[in-house]
């Protein structure tokens, strides 16, 4: 075997020229694609909550005017829910599987 092999300190080597490259920031069209999904999210929970009635907004105690506010103060968590609506709680009854 050769004795380079197990040394944990091996030779030094001199640098090729591609080594000058400096690597580029990575993440930046993650961070973008994150916000983007963030703000799809939150235009879609805008949309479902002006969708409701005022008496079931009343209920939860937000104002129709007050809605983008709310939102923006949601998680990331909290805006990713899926809303579910009397509709969807039907169709689970009528195809004999219990509602979660």
């Amino acid at each position: 075997m050769h004795p380079y092999m197990f040394n944990a300190n091996p030779p030094h080597r001199p640098r090729s020229h591609t080594s000058d490259y400096r690597p580029r920031k990575t993440g930046g069209i993650r961070r973008w694609l994150q916000t983007e999904f963030r703000n799809w999210e939150r235009r879609k929970m805008i949309e479902t909550l002006r969708g409701m009635d005022d008496r079931l907004l009343r209920d939860l105690g937000i104002d129709r005017s007050d809605i983008p506010r709310v939102v923006d103060g949601f998680t990331d968590r909290e805006l990713s829910m899926r809303p579910v609506s009397s509709d969807v709680e039907f169709d689970v009854k009528c195809r004999g599987h219990r509602a979660a």
